[in-house]
């Protein structure tokens, strides 16, 4: 075959397996597993349709296993015209900066199509039995990679991909039943990558944690030892939240499991941010915090819930033991800043608190607004200016806000307000 008919592309691929499906099968008939294997297919099939992503090119379903591949096919001229062309051509720069926004945006709809996933799964009918009934959830294990592959078009006029990427990916996943909290696993290109890409007003690594595990030669069924992975530990506002009459599954599974964090992050945040109700938010923060007490996601919401309470004095108490736990983490300082703001309002504490945390986050469009209200409100406008105008660079739609264009336009970031902006949701 030429070489034309066979291009390589980069591609995210996200493999998922029901966990434990050898002892399963082993306990239930054949026709009770079979019924749960239908079940499974189907809802995995369904939330798969629901992702929505452009790029998601190929994906099937067999047996236990989900496998997605998402690239895009204009990656492949792309390509040929990069080989082509000088390294310093601007039209080169210009293709390679389009490629690398795919992988972005492949990566980022890799995650959540991870977390659709383990939530469709975890509400379905069986699941919904089995957790009412107080039982423990059949679980999904998820592996997460991205590399080049191979392209090549079959006779059919389908394409088919090959390469040592869907290998790995696959080990990744076969490794994830080693997790320890959410069994969503992820390679260190895969994890590096998709920390820095960002998305409207926030780079991702502000919304996300992971534990790094080091499997060993024999856990990934011949790869060399020595690699590293990441288990995703917490995930923050990523817009994924389960709808009303499902966040009761994820309600009575904490309760079942109090350690069982992705439990805790739907009906928490849920309660939190989509319908509102506070007391049941911080009962069941309490009670994940009580077995979880190093947890700094936990510590967090906690601190956001009395500060939403208008308890300073305990918010500050979470907010700070969340710093102390994942000194990382940029979002529990701005926590601290803002209490600071509601309390005492002392402009260089919350500057200090600012500075900080654009320091962990330097490219987040929030960092740097967040970071230029500080340095005004302690009366350097030049600076404020500087750090507000980097906002705004990095994310025109700011302006779209009626509050901070007038900010900025008084700081002399505008020259004149958009007349055709309008209000941010």
């Amino acid at each position: 075959m030429s070489q034309d008919a066979a291009q390589l592309v980069n591609v995210t691929i996200l493999f998922a397996d029901l966990l434990d499906s050898v002892r399963i099968s082993s306990v239930l008939d054949f026709w009770a597993y079979d019924d749960l294997v239908t079940e499974y297919q189907y809802y995995l099939n369904s939330a798969a349709d629901e992702i929505g992503s452009e790029l998601v090119a190929e994906r099937y379903v067999k047996g236990d296993e989900l496998a997605l591949f998402l690239y895009d096919r204009n990656q492949v001229e792309r390509n040929r015209t990069i080989l082509s062309l000088p390294e310093d051509d601007p039209k080169r720069r210009e293709l390679e900066a389009e490629n690398a926004e795919c992988d972005n945006e492949a990566l980022f709809s890799a995650l959540r199509a991870g977390i659709m996933l383990k939530n469709a799964w975890l509400s379905s009918p069986v699941n919904f039995h089995r957790v009412t009934s107080r039982q423990l959830p059949f679980d999904l294990g998820i592996g997460i990679h991205s590399g080049l592959c191979v392209l090549r078009e079959r006779g059919d006029g389908t394409t088919r991909i090959e390469g040592y990427t869907i290998n790995f990916a696959k080990r990744i996943e076969g490794y994830s039943r080693m997790g320890r909290v959410t069994r969503l696993m992820l390679s260190r290109t895969a994890t590096q990558h998709l920390r820095f890409v960002r998305r409207e007003f926030v780079v991702i690594r502000q919304r996300l944690g992971f534990i790094s595990h080091k499997p060993r030669g024999e856990d990934l069924k011949g790869l060399q030892a020595g690699l590293e992975l990441y288990e995703l530990k917490f995930f923050h506002r990523l817009r994924i939240l389960p709808p009303k009459d499902k966040v009761v599954v994820f309600e009575q599974l904490l309760r079942n499991d109090p350690v069982n964090i992705w439990a805790y992050h739907m009906a928490v945040e849920y309660y939190i941010f989509k319908e509102p109700n506070l007391d049941k938010a911080r009962e069941l923060a309490l009670l994940a915090y009580a077995n979880l007490p190093d947890n700094e996601k936990i510590c967090y919401d906690l601190g956001t819930i009395a500060k939403l309470k208008g308890e300073l004095e305990q918010a500050r108490f979470f907010a700070g033991r969340a710093v102390e736990l994942n000194r990382e983490w940029d979002l529990p300082l701005g926590l601290l800043c803002d209490l600071e703001y509601l309390g005492d309002a002392d402009p260089q504490k919350m500057l200090a608190y600012q500075r900080r945390a654009y320091a962990l986050c330097p490219d987040s469009p929030q960092r740097c607004w967040d970071l230029g209200e500080a340095y005004l409100h302690a009366d350097d406008r030049a600076a404020a200016k500087e750090y507000i105008g980097e906002a705004v660079s990095l994310y025109p739609d700011y302006l779209r806000s009626e509050e901070k264009r007038t900010l900025a336009g008084e700081l002399g970031v505008l020259g004149e307000a958009e007349p055709d902006a309008q209000d941010c949701d």
